[in-house]
This record gives structure tokens, sequence and C-alpha cells, in this order.
């Protein structure tokens, strides 16, 4: 376990927009950053990174919280692993101490897959470079296609010998079960080495953690196919990764632009050569994800795919995804005995350079190109080429862009505009009734399904309309916002509001959520301590935490209907930052005269059915020192509010 000293000093250090920026790309908005939410997939970004606050937020899909909440949900990292990753970044030395047996087994079963992914890429880059074999092979090979040692470090390359159980060997010596690394695929369910006589592709996460290998055939063996990789496992989706995206994510967001290539040994050959801003497919087809996963960094692509029938078909298929999902795309198609890994070895990084702006196309030119070949006049062939045509210009979501490529295609297709528009507008008519029947069916499996559902929302209703439910929300978000700050009474803002709400003889929080919150406060406001969000937000858990990052990221100001909620008049109201006394006074004096009047409320039920004289005197004697306290609460309000 790591001390609670080193945890401090890790939320002193980090600054999340650091953390963050090494998975999305982000832009200066105001005192915040802006970017795509990389939680759900959204084309207009609604992702907030606050610095100041050290906290991020998501306004569509509502997730939110500090830098370490970020590496747990992004990087599915347990708490003691996001701590871990934010020590190496900034070179915090971390002293454990002693875990339990419990916490042991938990913490070894959580990273396993990463730790025997970790060894086997060490075993396959000391074969590469520390064995007969494996140099006179495989780093033979490698230095065949021109890589140095600091690339071939870089990308963590490396060798599967010829033996067909010198890694099983190896691993289990080193301790590893052997459950875990066949779960990895690094061995076959005959219990022998998966990979062996290949070169060695290693494949990270974001983070820079290998998650999956490829090895390439070497020997003659004609039968084996040429590449094999690693089965998908809990740590390893591969429609969601993208070969090189660690070594690549800075470089495409200097860059704006991200180059999408077909193989292992282009990404690396371009590398070499100096260009980084490259990833590759990897032997599949584009995938949602991976659209995703590029837009996080640039809205700019450029395919550089090989001339060949394979090549244009997966350039095809590529434009629609990254269209759909609103990203520029341009189109350069390499002759058909090139791929980037020989041009660039022919031309060199310049001539390469200036290859690919010459014969960049945008994704309509490539598409006119491939559907119309010179010569073909043919009026059927030429009408079924437009509809396919047409059926990528309607993934367009931009109007304008949308309108700009229809004038485009009517004008190099000699057609009338007019025709292009409406066959757009067919397939936009059709996406609309679709997905109204959709929505349809929707609504009607949620109706059958959600009468708990529609009760739970009726009661957040209600609860949301409850003026106690905003007072005590209120209250939440002055003391998050300023507990810590000091009022002229010397205490606290938060110590002030607990010494004054907790009352016995007054009802309590109603909220469980928020009394539940503001006990936790308490606690640590309770001495000389002060107030810590961050470490109150990874304490917390997922939906306190939400709660808390929501009203930390709302601005605290005075809305159009304060006047109507709080029955007060704004008069030259400072603003919040600078009237947190004030408010505080408020909102306690508030919460108190609303609950003292329920109780008012309550005793003057009471006294109805109460029949005994001596009885009724004692209760109108309460009630009425009840309403004496109601008076005077009324009475400091309203000084409060009018001075």
């Amino acid at each position: 376990m790591i001390s609670s000293k080193k945890i401090d000093k890790i939320y002193e250090t980090v600054q999340i927009e650091e953390i963050i920026e090494d998975f999305v790309s982000l832009k200066k908005r105001g005192v915040n950053l802006l970017g795509l939410c990389p939680f759900h997939n959204e084309k207009t970004p609604s992702f907030t990174v606050s610095p100041a606050k050290g906290i991020f937020k998501c306004f569509g899909c509502g997730k939110g919280g500090n830098a370490i909440h970020f590496l747990m949900e992004h990087e599915n990292y347990s708490y003691p692993e996001a701590l871990k990753h934010v020590a190496n970044k900034y070179g915090i030395e971390i002293e454990e101490e002693d875990l339990s047996p419990e916490q042991q087994e938990k913490d070894k079963e959580r990273a396993s897959l990463y730790i025997v992914n970790e060894f086997a890429k060490r075993f396959f880059q000391e074969q590469l470079l520390n064995t007969g074999e494996g140099k006179s092979v495989g780093f033979q090979y490698f230095q065949d296609r021109g890589y140095d040692e600091e690339i071939i470090n870089k990308f963590d390359l490396g060798y599967a010998p010829r033996s067909g159980n010198a890694f099983k060997s190896a691993a289990l010596r080193a301790g590893h079960e052997q459950d875990r690394i066949k779960a990895l695929g690094l061995i076959s369910d005959r219990g022998n080495d998966f990979f062996r006589e290949r070169v060695m592709f290693t494949i990270h996460n974001l983070s820079g953690k290998p998650i999956a290998f490829a090895g390439r055939m070497l020997g003659s063996n004609k039968k084996a196919p040429k590449y094999i990789n690693s089965p998908e496992t809990e740590i390893y989706v591969k429609s969601d990764i993208l070969y090189g995206i660690f070594q690549a994510r800075t470089a495409i967001r200097r860059e704006d632009n991200c180059y999408l290539v077909e193989g292992y040994t282009d990404v690396i050959t371009l590398h070499q050569h100096g260009i980084e801003n490259v990833v590759a497919v990897s032997g599949t087809s584009l995938t949602p994800g991976q659209t995703r996963l590029i837009k996080r960094f640039t809205a700019n692509t450029t395919l550089i795919f090989d001339g060949d029938a394979a090549g244009i078909k997966a350039a095809n298929r590529s434009i629609d995804l990254l269209l759909e999902a609103e990203v520029n795309v341009k189109v350069v198609i390499l002759d058909p005995e090139d791929d980037p890994d020989s041009a660039i070895k022919r031309l060199g990084k310049e001539d390469f350079e200036n290859y690919l702006k010459t014969n960049s196309q945008d994704f309509l030119e490539f598409k006119i190109a491939h559907y119309f070949p010179k010569g073909n006049q043919d009026p059927f062939e030429k009408s079924k080429a437009i509809k396919e045509l047409v059926k990528t210009l309607a993934l367009i979501n931009d109007q304008l862009s949308r309108s700009l490529f229809v004038s485009k295609t009517a004008e190099m297709l000699q057609v009338e505009e007019a025709v292009i528009i409406n066959e757009v507008n067919k397939i936009l008519r059709s996406k609309i009734w679709q997905e109204k029947g959709k929505r349809k069916k929707d609504r009607e499996r949620e109706r059958q399904e959600d009468t708990t559902f529609e009760i739970q929302v009726k009661q957040e209703e209600e609860k949301l309309g409850s003026p106690d439910y905003h007072q005590e929300l209120a209250l939440l978000q002055l003391i998050l916002k300023y507990g810590n700050e000091t009022m002229s009474n010397g205490l606290s803002v938060a110590q002030y509001c607990f010494n004054n709400i907790q009352d016995k003889d007054l009802p309590g929080i109603n909220d469980p959520q928020i009394n539940n919150l503001l006990d936790k406060i308490s606690a640590r406001t309770s001495g000389p301590s002060k107030l810590n969000i961050q470490s109150l937000i990874s304490e917390s858990d997922p939906q306190d935490a939400q709660l808390i990052v929501s009203l930390i990221s709302d601005e605290f100001e005075y809305s159009e209907n304060w006047e109507k909620r709080w029955n007060i008049l704004l008069q030259n109201q400072k603003p919040p930052e600078e009237n947190y006394e004030s408010d505080a006074e408020h909102i306690v004096i508030s919460l108190k005269l609303r609950k003292v009047r329920k109780l008012s409320a309550d005793w003057a039920e009471k006294i109805k059915g109460i029949k005994d004289n001596e009885e009724l005197d004692d209760f109108l004697e309460f009630y009425k020192e009840l309403k004496k306290v109601e008076s005077e609460l009324a009475e400091k309000l309203r000084t409060i509010i009018y001075g």
C-alpha cells in the first residue's frame, strides 16, 4: 500500500492537464481546456479540463473527476496503479507499506496480465539483442530493413526463438502462472510457445504498456501464416487500438494530422526517417473505435495505402468511417509495386513528403477516380457509381461541407447539381425515418421494462423540485467551493456551517447522498485540517465523485430565479467568491428556518389531536417557543439580505 504521505505528494504534484493530454487533444478555452470526450462518441467537444480546480468534466456523458479518476476510468487502472502511473510520470519515488494478503491477491490479479506481457516483451528483446540466434536471424532482419538500435528500442521489437518452449520455460521460472500466460495467447492449447522463429512487434496502449504482440514468420515454412497475433484479452481489444499510437500521439497533435498506413513496418520505417505522426490498422479494416481514437488527437487524417485492389478497397471503407466521425480525409494511393516502407526508402524523407503533397487527393477525387475510370461512359454504370458516391456524401454531417462537396461532385461528373442533391436527400430522409423507427422501438421497449425507472424518475423529479433539496445542495456546494476560506469570526466557512446545522433538536439533512458527503467533510474539517477536494473525490464512490465534480465545475453564481427561490432581493450583490461569508450565513439560517417551520407545522398538527388540557398547555408552550425561534431566524435572514 502506498503511504498517505506519498499519496499527498502525488496529489500536490500532479497537473491534470498534463495527464489527460497524454490521451486527449485539448485546446485552450478561457481558463479551461476543451476536447472530445474519450468516454463516449461525440462530434462536438464537451469534455472540459480545469487546471485550476484539478478536475475534468464531460457535459455530454456526465463523467468527471480528478487526474486519478481519469486514469482509473480510461486505462482501467486500480487506485494504486493510477497513483503509480502519476508517480512514475513525475519521478516520485514510492515506498509501499505492507499489504494484507487479500489486498496483495487483488492487486496481483489486476496487474497480472500487464506484468506477464512486460516479461514477454523483455524476453523477446533479450532474445533479439543478446542471443546468437536472435542476432543472426531477428536483428539481421531489422538491420536489413534499415532499423537502428534506437528505433528497435523505441518500438520494443524482439525475436521469438525456434525452440518450442523457450518462452514458457523462462516465464514459469520467473514465477508467472501458466493459466495467465495461456490467457494472453503466449502459449498454445498444447502448452507450446505460440510465437516461434518470428520477429516480434509489441503493441502498446496509449500509456505505453504492452498489451499484445504480433509475430512475423522468417523461416521457410510456407504453410505457416506470415503474421500471427495475440488474441483479444481483458487488456487488448483489437478494434480499439492502432499500432504505433503511443509513439505517434504527440506528433499527431503537433502536426494536426494523422497518417494512416496498413502495416507495422510502414509505421516503423516512417519513424526511422523522421515522420512520426503515423499509425497502422495492422492488417484489419479500420473500425469506429479506431476512428474515435484518431479523433482524440486530430480531426485530419491522410490515408497512405497500397495501390493494389485490397488497398483501394480498404481506402474506400476507411473514408466512409472517417467522414461519419467528422474527420477530414485525404488519400494517397501509392504505385502498385510500392508501400510506405519501400517508397520512403527509395525517395528519402523530403521527396517522400513532396510526393504525399503532390499526390494527395480529397476523398471525392479519390472516389471519382475509382468509380469512373477513364473511358467508362456507360450510362448504367455511371448511374450505379453515382449512387455509391452519394452514400458517401450523405455521411458528411456538416451541412455546409456537404453542400460544397455536392457542388464539386456535380461539376466533376457533369451532372445537374439538383440530381445529386435529390439523391443525397433520399438517403438523409431514409436515415431520419430509420432513426425515428429505432427511437419508437426503444421507447416501446422502455415502456414495457421501465415501470421501476419511471418511479425513480418521479422520485428524482420530486427531489429536484424540493426547496429542501436545493438548500442542502447549495450548502454542500458552498462548503466544497469555499469551505477553507476564513470568516471574520475566525472560523472557516466549513466549520461555521457545521457548527450551526448540527442541531439535534432539528431535523437533519434529508437527502442521503448530501448527508453522507457532509458527514465526510465534517470529519475532515473538525480540527485544524483543511478540506482537500482531490482527496475527497478519490476516496468517494463514483456517484458521490460525480456530484462533487458537478458542483465545483458549475460556476457559483446568482441565477435569474434566485429571488423567487430564496425570497430575497438582490441589490448591489457582490460576486460569490467575494461574498462567501454572507452566503454561508444566509444558507445556514435559511436551512434552519425551513426546518423550524416544518417542525412548527408538525407540532401544529399534533396539537389538533390533543384533548388533555394539561398536555395541551405543554405542547402550546413548546409551539410558542418554536414560533419565537422562527421569527428570530426570519429577522436574521432579513438582516443578512438587506443589511
